[in-house]
């Protein structure tokens, strides 16, 4: 038998070992594995303790993240305007839009680990646990390949193309990630966008250094 906390830390190793055949690797909570497409990473959650009748329950999931190698570049050149040192690729985040939201609900829903208020000490309730280990190979597997599969060759970019309603942050990552396919029509209607929207902020100057920057990079393709 052992405490709630006890018995996280040891399914947060258990997930961990799951991770490792996929070429994850990390300590703690996080797991980051460098792809030729970039950074991809795999975390658990925040815990989220409460409380029923004066027992605790402790929720928690996994989470996913995908840096594509051109949005690390991007950001270095940024940070490099801004005289910030460079962020190591391992070390990558960024764009953060798009995550573990498009998985299906019975891979999204916290897990929850109760005590068992039978026994003393209030240990954790092992058909929780066991519940949780159970099914964590099929959703490690899930979040695995998920945060691979968005840095094979425009992974990435198709899903923020494919966002019929999107924000400021997905425009900008969208030219980013069309200045690899080099000076195309695609890419100068992203710009024409982003330009406006950024315009739209009064943030005209970051616009152009923007688009200067995605201008050189294209015509190097």
């Amino acid at each position: 038998m052992v405490g709630p906390d006890s018995a996280l830390r040891r399914l947060t190793r258990d997930a961990g070992k799951l991770l490792q055949p996929y070429g994850f690797d990390g300590s703690e909570a996080t797991w980051v594995r460098v792809a030729p497409g970039g950074v991809a990473s795999v975390r658990r959650t925040r815990i989220v303790r409460t409380w029923t009748d004066g027992h605790q329950i402790l929720r928690f999931g996994l989470g996913l993240a995908a840096t594509p190698t051109a949005w690390w570049e991007f950001a270095t050149w940024r940070n490099t305007t801004l005289g910030l040192p460079p962020t190591p690729l391992e070390q990558a985040t960024g764009p953060g839009l798009i995550d573990e939201r498009a998985l299906s609900a019975d891979l999204t829903d916290p897990w929850s680990l109760r005590v068992d208020q039978s026994r003393a000490g209030n240990p954790a309730l092992q058909a929780d646990i066991d519940t949780i280990r159970a099914d964590l190979p099929r959703r490690v597997h899930a979040y695995a390949r998920r945060a691979l599969r968005l840095l094979e060759p425009d992974g990435y970019l198709h899903e923020l193309l494919a966002d019929s309603n999107p924000t400021l942050g997905t425009r900008e990552a969208i030219v980013v990630l069309l200045a690899d396919h080099g000076p195309t029509a695609q890419l100068d209607e992203a710009i024409a966008a982003l330009h406006t929207a950024l315009a739209e902020l009064d943030e005209s100057t970051y616009a152009e250094e923007v688009v200067a920057y995605v201008r050189r990079r294209a015509a190097l393709v």
